[in-house]
Parts: C-alpha cells; structure tokens; sequence
C-alpha cells in the first residue's frame, strides 16, 4: 500500500482510538442551572434585642398557624468540575411564647465555589450573608410595648459538600451540608438539608425535603446588646431548570 492511501486508513483508526479511550468530547462544557425554592420554617431559640432575652419555640405542627412564608432561588453557573453558586433566601419568621412574639424578616445570600470529584460528591467553600431586622412585642413585659431590632448583618464563611445517590434513572437522594462563623461572624452557623430530585425531563426536575439552619450571632454588650441564636427548620420543595 503507498503512502497517499495509507494516511486516510491511520488517521480512520487514531480517531476511533481516541473515542473509544476518552468517549465522545463534550461540545458544551458550561451549564446553567436556575432554581426556586419554598420553605414553610418552624423556629425555636433565643432572640436577644437591646439586652432583652424573648425565648421563642413553635414547632413545626403550629408552623400554619404561626408563623410566615420563606422563599429562595438558587442560580448555578458550571464550567466541567467547577460552579460557581449564588443563593439568595427570604425567611420571614414569626414565633410567640410566655406572652412575647417577635416578627424578624431575614435575608441571607451566599456565594459559593464548588468542585465536583465525581457525579457522587462535590465540595464547596463561600461565604453566608445575613441580614435581620423585626421587632419584639410584650405589653406590660417589655419595657415598652416595641422593641425594634434595627438592621443586622453580618458574614460567615462556610465550608460543605453535596452528596448524590441515584436511586433510579430519574430519582436520587441528595444532602447538602455545611458549617460555618467560626467566630468570624457567628460563632456557629450549620445547614443540612436531605432531599429526593425527581428529573422528570432533560430540562426540569423537582426536589422536596427537609431544611435545618442553625445561627449563633452575637454582638455589642448591655443594653446594646443582640444575639440571635436561632434553628429554623421546616419541609422544603423546590424546581429546577437544567440548561
């Protein structure tokens, strides 16, 4: 055979090679996943406002009766392994107890970096920004029938990972958790979060489970003091576009 024809025949065989050792290439390697959540959250906990301690606790039988909506939505901007993810939640949380209520409406927005290993578990590392502000009610218990919070806010940094199950073709068992303050901001902050995904279609899924968000944040001292040391927990369902 000469070596005209025996170029087309080589180059044949080093792409087949090539296939078959490292599979088709991905002609799009970023993705975009755009997500909305609801939570209905339960709270128990301390709330401290200008030295003035309302212990709060409405489990989550009374969460219809007591207590408001929370929403969040959730961008993800993925290149191969890594993602970039911005959360962005709206809690607003009502609870009463020995006479005292208090209405705090919280936002929290948390950058983040992941790294996926494997389609089983990712890593990630960020940030958590919170920002409170409400007010406590007591006639005749406080000193005066409102006491405002003010506006406060402050980062943690946070540390976690994302661990994926399949369990059929279409359905998996997902955790996401991580830790966080470190006395930066919080002296501790957690959130786990176990959930079923239900990818229905190439370009949508559902998810539904169960949210714990746990914040210890303290600041100033006496009558200037504020702590929130506060768990909010409470079923979560959510929808997701794949793009």
């Amino acid at each position: 055979m000469k070596m005209p024809r025996l170029l087309p025949v080589v180059a044949t065989a080093l792409v087949s090679t090539a296939t078959v050792l490292g599979g088709e290439p991905n002609p799009n390697p970023w993705t975009l996943d755009v997500s909305l959540y609801g939570l209905a959250a339960g709270m128990s906990g301390d709330v401290t406002v200008r030295g003035f301690t309302s212990d709060l606790d409405v489990g989550f039988d009374k969460v219809w009766d007591n207590l408001e909506f929370c929403a969040m939505g959730t961008v993800r901007v993925g290149y191969e392994r890594w993602a970039l993810n911005t959360d962005v939640i709206f809690m607003g949380l009502g609870a009463s107890k020995g006479g005292i209520s208090a209405d705090l409406d919280q936002w929290v927005v948390e950058p983040s970096l992941s790294y996926r290993f494997c389609q089983e578990f990712e890593v990630l590392a960020g940030a958590r920004y919170n920002n409170i502000s409400g007010e406590l009610r007591g006639p005749g218990i406080l000193p005066t029938p409102v006491v405002p919070t003010g506006t406060q806010e402050w980062w943690d940094p946070i540390v976690g990972a994302n661990v994926r199950l399949p369990l059929f073709s279409k359905l998996s068992f997902n955790v996401r958790g991580d830790i966080g303050g470190f006395g930066v901001g919080s002296d501790l902050t957690w959130q786990a979060f176990p959930y079923l995904s239900w990818q229905f279609t190439r370009l949508a899924s559902l998810q539904a489970g169960y949210r714990w968000v746990y914040t210890d944040y303290e600041t100033g001292s006496g009558l200037r003091r504020f702590a929130y040391d506060v768990l909010t927990q409470g079923p979560q369902v959510g929808f997701t576009l794949h793009f």
